[in-house]
């Protein structure tokens, strides 16, 4: 039977997003990225073009197969300079002997750090704040079967992501860009930056969707569907004909109209105002009720 990712997972989980009293901010170069025995070149290269992108740039590669040859060299668009100073070392010791910290990453869950499972934000929470004090190692494994259950044992924390059980397993480059996001969020919100990527609750905050503001006495409140909306727009349009509307000036009008409701957050049974407003401008022009799309 397959566990749940468990709910907050250590008590004390609540890390600070701010600095500490007088600790140092975390720099971003003392976070490492590991990979460990990659088979794939273009893993590799892609992993340091995910890095650069959100502000990292040491990468130490564990007996890799051909590291910086063309295909890696290829996938890392913009991001050769961390390639070219990838550390390659024979052993995973080697990779991690000067980090205070070091995290591992997993597809599956492990029978001795079950309880032990970080989701992503909380592992970048820690490893944003260990970086105040020095090296923090993130370990990504071979993409066949991971992390082996040594190099497990080393991490203090590990994390998983509650991936869809039908596909468990992300590719490996894509792992990394999706925790080095969230460290670059965490990253960010230590700067002070957070409403930037919409995780506080200022301006940059996602604004509250607008049509959940309405409410009627009598129906329920939804989205319309595209059908739905077509529809609309369709009885409009023709009760635009009926008054003069050339089809320029139809298709114009129903753009902004289109447009204005996006903004706005139309809802189901606003709908209703206007077809009872084409309705009764086919009525007074002398034309035959709308049918509806074909």
């Amino acid at each position: 039977m397959t566990d749940k990712l468990p709910d907050p997972i250590f008590e004390d989980d609540t890390v600070p997003a701010g600095p500490i009293g007088d600790q140092a901010a975390p720099e971003p170069s003392n976070i490492v990225i590991v990979l460990s025995r990659t088979s794939e070149p273009s893993n590799i290269g892609a992993t340091c073009r995910a890095m650069k992108t959100m502000g990292l740039g040491e990468l130490r590669l564990v007996d890799p197969l051909n590291p910086k040859g063309r295909t890696a060299r290829a996938l890392a668009h913009g991001a050769q300079d961390v390639l070219d100073d990838a550390m390659i070392v024979d052993t995973m010791e080697e990779a991690v002997a000067d980090c205070l910290v070091v995290c591992g990453t997993t597809a599956r869950r492990r029978q001795l750090r079950k309880a032990a499972l970080l989701p992503p934000h909380h592992l970048a929470r820690r490893v944003v704040e260990h970086a105040r004090e020095g090296k923090v190692a993130l370990l990504f494994g071979t993409e066949r079967t991971g992390l082996t259950n040594d190099e497990v044992d080393i991490c203090r924390f590990v994390s998983m992501v509650p991936t869809d059980e039908s596909q468990p397993s992300l590719n490996l480059a894509q792992a990394v860009m999706l925790y080095t996001w969230e460290i670059r969020k965490a990253w960010l919100a230590v700067q002070g930056k957070e409403d930037w990527v919409g995780i506080g609750t200022g301006s940059g905050a996602p604004p509250p969707r607008p049509e959940m503001s309405v409410r009627h006495p009598h129906r329920s409140t939804r989205l319309p569907s595209q059908l739905e909306l077509d529809t609309m727009y369709a009885h409009l349009a023709e009760a635009m004909d009926a008054v003069g509307y050339s089809e320029f000036e139809c298709r114009k009008f129903l753009n902004y109209l289109r447009q204005l409701h996006v903004r706005a957050g139309l809802v189901n049974w606003e709908l209703q105002i206007f077809h009872i407003l084409s309705k009764r401008i086919l009525e007074l022009a002398g034309r035959p009720k709308f049918k509806g799309l074909d």
